[in-house]
């Protein structure tokens, strides 16, 4: 086996290495997540999901009013994704754009605006294979894996190294390196696609990170 044959191998077994950890972690007890679940019980955990050192005071008032308001204000966005072709190119949906996207409704909000649905009809199965290849050819694993456990770390979906959103956001990077070969992977692609993660499940968070890159 000469020098070249050498290297390659040992690649290989770290690009497998590498993929194993994410395995092992994902498996130490972590289900499979379909997308965001409540905060609730934790009191350390603010309302955008970031732990906290210490246990976090009693809502202000303010900050009890800004809650209501946001609940009051999604209700306005569910009847908007209700009546769709009506607000799709709407004044009004870019006004409320621009006030804010109540959290809530992030998720399915960015399904029609992507387009998640209509590309995933598309490509029936092209994101499993994507993903699978990737973890046997990827080019950039190092990186990836490097950049992904600095991605989100105070995040309660995060803070686990190697754990189930982790994993999902290794998925999704692999398979966008074969998605898209020319461009391949750049730093801040991990932090997009975990965005994503907080409110998609991992395959409408690939779709979505490809629409966003796309457009």
């Amino acid at each position: 086996m000469d020098v070249v044959e050498v290297a390659g191998s040992c690649w290989a077994q770290e690009r497998e290495d590498i993929i194993m950890e994410y395995e092992k972690g994902h498996r130490a007890g972590l289900s499979e997540d379909n997308g965001p679940k409540a905060f609730g019980g934790y009191n350390n955990v603010d309302h955008l999901g970031i732990v906290h050192e210490t246990e976090l005071p009693p809502l202000t008032a303010r900050e009890a009013k800004q809650i209501r308001r946001e609940i009051g204000r999604k209700s306005k966005w569910v009847d908007m994704l209700g009546d769709w072709e009506k607000y799709k190119s709407s004044r009004k949906l870019i006004d409320r754009a621009y006030k804010g996207m109540p959290m809530n409704i992030r998720g399915p909000m960015w399904s029609v605006l992507l387009n998640i649905e209509e590309m995933k009809l598309k490509n029936p199965g092209r994101y499993q294979i994507m993903k699978e290849k990737g973890k046997r050819s990827s080019e950039h694993i190092q990186r990836i894996d490097r950049d992904i456990s600095g991605t989100l770390r105070k995040h309660i979906f995060f803070k686990d190294r190697y754990g189930t959103k982790q994993r999902e956001l290794l998925h999704i990077l692999l398979a966008y390196e074969e998605y898209n070969q020319e461009v391949g992977y750049c730093r801040d692609l991990s932090h997009i696609a975990a965005l994503f993660l907080l409110y998609l499940p991992e395959e409408d968070a690939f779709w979505a990170l490809v629409q966003l890159l796309a457009s």
